[in-house]
Order: C-alpha cells, then sequence, then structure tokens
C-alpha cells in the first residue's frame, strides 16, 4: 500500500493562471513551476493526479509521504481590506519611534545570522492574543512609530526587516498581528504587517499588487 501524499513541508505557493510560485522557506528561495509540472500539482491539490504525474512531483521533491513529514498548512489572514496608512496616523511619541528603529535594526542583523524560516518560527512562539482590532490605541501608536521611523531609518528594499520589527514591536505591545509574504508576476516578492483585514504599514494598493503566499 502506497503511503499517503501530501505537500512537502515548508513549501508554500500561489497560483497565476497555469503557472504557480512556490516559496520553499527552508531553502530560503522563490520558484516558479510550469507547463507539466504545474498541471500535474494542479492534479494533485484537486485529488486527481495519477502515478506518473505524482511521480514527477515526488521526483522534484514537491510532494512527500505524510508519514514522514506530514502537512505544514498554514492558514492565512483574510484578504486586505484597508490600510491604516490611508488614514490619519496619531503623532507617534519620540519613544516609541527609538524603539520602531531599535526593532528595524534587531531585525536586520537577525536577518544576517538566522534564516527566513528560523525568523518565522520564533515569530510563531510569540504570545497570541485574543482577535486585535487594528484601531485599538497600541496598534495606532505603533503603526505610527514606524511610521515616523522612515525619517531616520531607510524604507527602500527594506520591507522584510522592517516587517519583522513591526510585527515584534506589536506583540510586544499585545496586538495580534500577522507578516504577510506575497509575490507577483513577472516576479516581485514584498511582505507587510496586517491585522486583520487591516494593513499597517503599507498602502492599500500596493498590498493588494500581491498575492499572499505565507503569513507568520
Amino acid at each position: 500500500m502506497h503511503p499517503e501524499l501530501d505537500i512537502r513541508p515548508g513549501l508554500h505557493f500561489c497560483r497565476f493562471d497555469g503557472e504557480y510560485v512556490l516559496l520553499d522557506l527552508p531553502a530560503d528561495r522563490y520558484f516558479l513551476i510550469a507547463g507539466a509540472t504545474a498541471q500535474a500539482f494542479t492534479h494533485f491539490l484537486e485529488h486527481r493526479s495519477n502515478a506518473g504525474e505524482q511521480a514527477i512531483l515526488l521526483e522534484q521533491e514537491l510532494i512527500c509521504a505524510t508519514h514522514t513529514s506530514g502537512s505544514t498548512s498554514i492558514a492565512m489572514p483574510p484578504t486586505a481590506t484597508a490600510s491604516l496608512i490611508d488614514r490619519s496616523f496619531p503623532k507617534a511619541p519620540l519613544l516609541d519611534t527609538l524603539w520602531a528603529i531599535h526593532h528595524q535594526w534587531r531585525a536586520r542583523a537577525d536577518l544576517r545570522r538566522q534564516s527566513i524560516a528560523e525568523i518565522a518560527c520564533e515569530l510563531g512562539t510569540l504570545p497570541r492574543k485574543s482577535p486585535t482590532n487594528s484601531a485599538q490605541p497600541a496598534c495606532l501608536r505603533t503603526a505610527a512609530a514606524f511610521q515616523r521611523a522612515r525619517r531616520y531609518v531607510s524604507a527602500t528594499d527594506q520591507c522584510l526587516a522592517r516587517g519583522i520589527g513591526l510585527r515584534r514591536m506589536l506583540a510586544g505591545q499585545g496586538c495580534d498581528a500577522r507578516l504577510v509574504f506575497g509575490v507577483t508576476l513577472p516576479f516581485a516578492a514584498h511582505c507587510w504587517v496586517q491585522i486583520g483585514e487591516t494593513v499597517l504599514a503599507d498602502p492599500l494598493d500596493v498590498v493588494l499588487h500581491y498575492k499572499p503566499i505565507f503569513a507568520a
């Protein structure tokens, strides 16, 4: 009897027409599958793949036997419908802004010595509170601090460090947020922090350009 098969742990994906962008979190890389491989992957997701298609997916290490690894399905946050940036922020206190700068520099240092998978695992162990409203004072104050920190810390090509820092600082304030990774084609990747359906530090029109592929 053949063992049950599932998506390889650490592999996350989203579909663009007949192609898939995949994030191999343990390997810290994105890649694209198309053609026969993408078709086999579609059939596997729809529970109608044949032995030949499964052999292709096993050879490319896109699937594996569940008795050795198991499924790693991760619940994704809801589709974003609003952004705090599109509203009026309260004035950020200087101390909060300094903490926002500290968290971003710490995240940059961590990314030099840790993999994204290790950091994502750490984020997953942060204390989880009951569902948070993005309009709570602590959430607004923290988001405002990261906006003010843009004056002192460049945000260019730093969405990951900024997102990790914001996610950590929000957790410390008791706000239950998610760090969302998104992709688009032609290939580009971005990440942002979200509470419920609300994005905290990116314009909504920027975020909606990407399809979520993973959240921590």
